[in-house]
């Protein structure tokens, strides 16, 4: 009586289906076979049409893209000195040695001033709305990779394509709030009766550095470049997502595979993986997309395109400038993501 009339006539069925005359067995067991199929009964088993559990599978998407938000936000804002100085080591025109350089801006200007504050709210937020999709999206869109490929093992490619896609459209809906990041940290500077005195802009009224996010945005949509390097910054965080993917969850599946448990250790050292293989493949494109929205600062840009900043740096500096600022990266990245991902998976 509790499963209700629906339930009884399929136990009926189902009975009569086993106690049939065998000629008429196998059609009896089709029709009942048929009915669960296309859900005419509703009982209490039938789960495929349960609201709570479609619910539930919302609410943990959700669920695991706000701790992806919020855990990549909060750790580069831990981490935005080395950000800032990574930034500033590219766009400077004869940095030195990276000691050097920080020791210079750290006397000049202090550690809040020259490292810690530039950009930093920015960084939260531009950080944060990527993480959506790097983090929080990768593992839906890898598990509909390997349904679409009919397998049933996590392979590097599947790992490097749903990173590429998922770091792809992240990154992408976060280019006008990351360029602020970018051209805040880069004209970082003191700011002395309204003209920057130290810094790559040293001598020019500052246009990011000390305003707002919002007042930030709102000057680029006066230039009309809101959306610029959005092309670079998502090749740049496609790259980073990927490299980070295999590292990260390449090295949590191996591991699990030889029988090591999962928890905090193995997160840990997948970070640290995943922060080496993002660097590796995303440094030279970072470091077009920083040159390339650092050069229209002043509202015009002497590159016609990112591609065109790139040869510009190939031809310039040599092959080699495509990779600087890799260690502060490094260095940078490890720390967010040993922080971040073990963060995202506990929240999870």
């Amino acid at each position: 009586a509790y499963l209700g009339p629906a339930a009884l006539s399929r136990s009926t069925l189902l009975l009569r289906a086993c106690h049939a005359p065998d000629k008429h067995r196998t059609r009896a067991t089709e029709t009942a076979k048929h009915s669960c199929n296309t859900g005419h009964w509703r009982g209490a088993s039938n789960h495929h049409s349960d609201p709570q559990r479609s619910t539930m599978s919302y609410f943990d998407f959700a669920k695991g893209c706000l701790a992806a938000g919020f855990s990549g936000g909060l750790s580069v804002a831990i981490m935005n000195p080395l950000d800032t100085l990574k930034v500033r080591v590219q766009v400077a025109t004869n940095p030195g040695s990276l000691t050097a350089f920080a020791r210079d801006v750290v006397t000049k200007e202090g550690f809040y001033r020259g490292l810690l504050a530039p950009g930093v709210a920015a960084n939260f937020w531009g950080i944060g709305i990527s993480s959506v999709g790097r983090v929080g999206c990768y593992p839906y869109v890898r598990d509909k990779l390997l349904a679409a490929a009919g397998a049933t093992e996590k392979s590097g490619g599947v790992m490097f394509l749903a990173g590429l896609l998922a770091g792809g459209v992240g990154y992408l809906a976060s280019s006008p709030v990351y360029q602020i990041k970018t051209l805040a940290q880069a004209e970082a500077g003191v700011v002395v009766d309204g003209v920057l005195t130290t810094g790559g802009r040293a001598g020019s009224a500052p246009r990011f550095h000390s305003h707002s996010l919002l007042g930030g945005l709102s000057t680029l949509k006066r230039d009309g470049q809101l959306w610029r390097g959005s092309g670079a910054l998502l090749v740049r965080g496609a790259l980073l997502s990927a490299g980070m993917q295999v590292g990260y969850d390449g090295v949590k599946t191996l591991a699990k595979r030889r029988g090591v448990a999962e928890g905090s250790g193995l997160h840990a050292v997948a970070s640290a993986a995943g922060a080496v293989g993002a660097c590796v493949c995303a440094t030279p494109a970072d470091v077009v997309m920083t040159r390339y929205q650092a050069a229209g600062m002043s509202g015009k840009n002497a590159h016609a395109s990112a591609l065109a900043c790139a040869a510009d740096v190939v031809r310039t500096d040599g092959p080699l400038a495509l990779y600087r600022g890799f260690t502060p990266f490094v260095v940078r990245l490890g720390p967010v993501f040993i922080i971040s991902l073990p963060l995202t998976e506990q929240i999870r």
